[in-house]
């Protein structure tokens, strides 16, 4: 593997413009994303994602984010990983039951941990392209000030909510609260009423700073859904889901059959969530787009 590294302009990181190895997978730089107070967000192009379970290497690039963060704990940019992936399969959940129609949240696909002297702590998810920083306010020609609504924002909060999970702090801007922040909007125009804004979003960040889960709510939700949850996601994402919440709670406690059993049900899921962004899961020749390589050190994140 051969990756040209040089500073950019940002100097808490490198550039990795090119891996020129196409069985290793492709890492490509693109541009820096944006950095908060937990993290920075670079944008790449890839074909290789690191995670649990081992790389998973696709035919096509994805543009992903990876996001860094600035105070790597043990096992943080897993630990984001996981919280992603749970508010995922979620909103899978909520979807499917026709609580909303639009996806408003990307889809995570891997991580990085590096226990080392300079400790590392990344996951990427799916990039989404379009503007953060709309207003939440107006004032129209009389003077009179007046308040843009989200479609599919209440919808998306309430539906959440039952689930212990406030997706509704973190969204305004620090400096000016009448500018939206955490949620990219893919076509900022307003609906015909000239009050209310599309329903072409979706939310980022879901760090520790930006959303938070009462995971007694969480809980109760998976015991009082589980019929439910098993018939629309089937039993192994259920199954991922209440492994994932039990290693965010204490993975100490956790027995090595669970975590071998939470490897096996994440390296599933992500191979096909990254076959499901390439070509809809066929490449050429009748090729799987997808697969994991089951690579050791940096692109095996280890429970």
């Amino acid at each position: 593997m051969v990756i040209n590294l040089r500073r950019n302009n940002h100097n808490s990181y490198w550039e990795r413009t090119t891996v020129l190895m196409k069985k290793e997978g492709i890492i490509e730089f693109v541009c820096h994303g944006g950095t908060g107070g937990e993290a920075t967000v670079c944008l790449e192009l890839r074909t290789r994602f690191p995670g649990i379970g081992g790389a998973v290497i696709t035919e096509e690039g994805v543009a992903s984010a990876l996001r860094a963060e600035h105070s790597p704990g043990p096992k943080s940019g897993l630990k984001m990983f996981l919280r992603h992936t749970i508010i995922k399969k979620l909103e899978d959940y909520f979807q499917r039951n026709g609580k909303y129609v639009y996806a408003h949240i990307p889809r995570p696909l891997g991580s990085i941990s590096r226990d080392e002297d300079k400790p590392y702590e990344a996951y990427m998810y799916e990039w989404v392209f379009g503007s953060e920083g709309f207003p939440w306010g107006f004032t129209d020609r009389d003077g009179n000030k007046g308040y843009i609504k989200l479609h599919d924002w209440g919808k998306f909060v309430g539906t959440f909510h039952t689930a212990g999970i406030n997706m509704s702090i973190d969204i305004s801007d620090s400096d000016d609260a009448d500018i939206s922040k955490n949620i990219i909007h893919q076509h900022p125009m307003l609906m015909a009423d000239q009050t209310e804004m599309n329903l072409l979003w979706r939310r980022i960040d879901f760090g520790y700073q930006s959303l938070t889960i009462d995971f007694q709510v969480l809980e109760r939700f998976l015991h009082d859904e589980k019929d439910n949850l098993i018939n629309v996601l089937r039993y192994w994402r259920y199954e991922m889901l209440l492994l994932s919440k039990d290693y965010l709670l204490d993975r100490e406690k956790m027995n090595e059959r669970d975590k071998g059993r939470l490897e096996i049900l994440i390296a599933d899921y992500r191979r096909s969530t990254l076959q499901h962004l390439v070509s809809r899961g066929v490449g050429l020749h009748g090729s799987t787009t997808a697969y994991i390589e089951g690579a050791e050190g940096e692109d095996k994140t280890p429970l």
